[in-house]
């Protein structure tokens, strides 16, 4: 989602509030809508509208300036990162989210989840390790024009070629002598399985197979490529299947194709993209559009209730203060009124009394007996 869809966003926002204050001006509060007012309501308008793109604007210049990227944030097109089929769940990635996006510079910014496991880390989205945007293979675009969509999936591990025992002299790719190294898991010089116990939330067993027999040297051999390394990458909901190459013909993940890494999100607000631009909108949680209805209803009803009961709140405070400057009668808070020229409170001959009363602190005599003394 871009600067003029957020803005648009916030536009319709302060429509509705407008036009909810000319539905209260009408028909709550009597008021005959003649020329001049409409005037002035279209005024509001255009300067609300202008408001909302300013603030936009600067909101996202912050965004762009902490993020360091462009654009700053991306909407989630499909479920593979949600929890549940039925339901979205706040801090969550569910269909129709809107993500913020952070620029990764190198390996040190971002964390798998072994490391995340293994150190103990927060957790990120429900479980460890950062979940990462990035380009399939590095594409941008396939070979018939059409763009490719960036993957948004968790870092599960980070793996590293070994060809110490490659022979120069092969004919070819030498795939027999390839190995792996996994620091994270001290794994060296390996084309052994790995396998993750309890994986994420739901607990379950993720073996990632490294070998000729059917893993990731296997998938190299079929490409006629060069063996590499990179990241492990698996959506939350696609557990056990991971990206590289089970779920799919995607190679390692490496740092350079990283778009950037989730730092949060806005539930629900992406939807609206989704919906104008006609994508497939079957993968989306069933509340999650009831969730963005009642939210919407919450942005409008807060500036519907601040223009009726601020009025009403001001007038009270207004003939509150009247009638305490009436009475003479000190406000709550300090400042005492001033009593109305002319007039005196306090009964004849009790002035000097008053005046002579004893401070806070000093013991007042228990009779006049005792004070003419």
């Amino acid at each position: 989602m871009d600067m003029s869809q957020v803005a648009c966003l916030n536009v319709v926002g302060l429509a509705g509030r407008i036009f909810i204050r000319l539905l209260i001006d009408t028909f709550i509060k009597g008021r005959s809508m003649d020329r001049k007012k409409l005037i002035r309501n279209l005024a509001d308008i255009g300067k609300d509208i202008l408001v909302a793109f300013a603030v936009v604007a600067l909101v996202m210049l912050a965004l762009f300036a902490y993020c360091g990227i462009w654009p700053p944030m991306v909407v989630v097109e499909s479920g593979s990162m949600q929890r549940f089929d039925d339901r979205s769940a706040v801090g969550i990635i569910d269909t129709g989210d809107m993500v913020f996006v952070k620029k990764v510079n190198g390996i040190d910014d971002v964390l798998t989840y072994v490391e995340g496991e293994n150190g103990g880390y927060a957790q990120r989205y429900g479980t460890y390790g950062d979940v990462i945007i990035y380009r399939p293979n590095g594409l941008t675009e396939r070979a018939d024009g059409t763009e490719v969509v960036p993957i948004i999936h968790r870092l599960v591990v980070w793996l590293e070629v070994n060809d110490t025992l490659v022979n120069p002299a092969f004919d070819g790719i030498d795939y027999q002598n390839y190995t792996f190294d996994v620091p994270s898991l001290g794994l060296y010089n390996t084309t052994e399985d790995i396998v993750l116990l309890n994986y994420g939330y739901w607990r379950e067993n993720v073996t990632i197979e490294l070998g000729l027999a059917g893993g990731l040297l296997r998938y190299y051999e079929y490409l006629n490529a060069v063996p590499h390394g990179g990241y492990i990458t698996m959506g939350d909901h696609n557990v056990p299947a991971y990206d590289q190459p089970l779920s799919g013909a995607y190679e390692p993940v490496l740092p350079e194709w990283i778009v950037g890494k989730a730092i949060g999100e806005m539930p629900w607000f992406g939807l609206v993209k989704l919906k104008v631009t006609g994508t497939n909108l079957d993968g989306v949680p069933g509340n999650s559009w009831t969730n963005l209805f009642i939210t919407v209803f919450l942005i409008l009803l807060v500036p519907f209730m601040f223009d009726i009961l601020s009025p009403r709140a001001k007038k009270i405070w207004r003939e509150r203060r009247e009638k305490i400057s009436d009475s003479g009668t000190e406000p709550v808070g300090g400042g005492g009124a001033t009593p109305p020229t002319g007039r005196t409170d306090a009964p004849a001959g009790k002035e000097e009394d008053i005046a002579e009363s004893p401070s806070v602190g000093e013991l007042a005599p228990a009779n006049p007996a005792e004070k003419a003394k």
